[in-house]
C-alpha cells in the first residue's frame, strides 16, 4: 500500500511538473507592463477579439449603466490612480487588466481579457496576481470584481488566488 501511495504521489508530482513546465515555456515569452494608456488600435482590436463570443446579459448591462451614471464619470475619462497592465508577446498586446480605486480602501477590477489563442496559459492569473501585488503595496483592504455568472474560467482563477464569491446578482 505504501508503494501504491508513492506511485500515486509520484504520478501527481510529474503531472504538476509537466503542467508547470508547459506553462513556464509559454509564459517565458510574455512580458507584463504597467501602462499609462493601452496601445491603440491594438487594445480595441483585442477587446473585440477577447469578447467576440461573449453573450451580453441585459441585466448585467443595466446594472453597469446604472453604476456608471451614479458615478457621473464617463467610461473614457482618465481616472487618477487607475491601473492598466498589458500582457505582451513581443510587442503584441495579448491580454490586459484595468483596475481603479473605489474609495480609499477598495480597488475595483473593472475589466480584463486575454486573446482566445493565449487562454489557459496562466496569463489571466498572472494579471490578477499583479493587481493583488499593486493593491497590497498601496494599502487597499480589498479588491472587488464582478463577472458574468457563466464565466467559469475567470471565477475559478480568482478563487484559486484567494478571492471569494460574495453574492450573485443574476443567473
Amino acid at each position: 500500500q505504501c508503494r501504491r501511495a508513492f506511485s500515486v504521489a509520484r504520478a501527481l508530482w510529474h503531472a504538476v511538473v509537466s503542467r508547470l513546465t508547459r506553462t513556464l515555456g509559454i509564459m517565458k515569452d510574455i512580458t507584463f507592463r504597467v501602462l499609462d494608456e493601452f496601445p491603440e488600435p491594438d487594445y480595441t482590436a483585442l477587446v473585440d477579439e477577447a469578447f467576440s463570443n461573449y453573450l451580453e446579459s441585459e441585466l448585467l448591462s443595466a446594472v453597469a449603466r446604472e453604476e456608471a451614471a451614479a458615478k457621473a464619470v464617463s467610461p473614457a475619462a482618465k481616472i487618477a490612480d487607475a491601473l492598466r497592465i498589458g500582457a505582451f508577446r513581443g510587442e503584441k498586446l495579448v491580454g490586459w487588466t484595468y483596475a481603479s480605486p473605489e474609495g480609499s480602501s477598495l480597488l475595483y477590477m473593472i475589466n480584463s481579457g486575454v486573446t482566445p489563442s493565449e487562454r489557459k496559459n496562466g496569463i489571466y492569473s498572472e494579471l490578477a496576481r499583479l493587481v493583488i501585488e499593486h493593491a497590497r503595496a498601496r494599502g487597499y483592504v480589498a479588491i472587488l470584481s464582478r463577472h458574468a455568472a457563466n464565466n467559469n474560467a475567470v471565477i475559478i482563477a480568482k478563487l484559486k488566488l484567494g478571492f471569494f464569491v460574495s453574492g450573485f446578482e443574476y443567473s
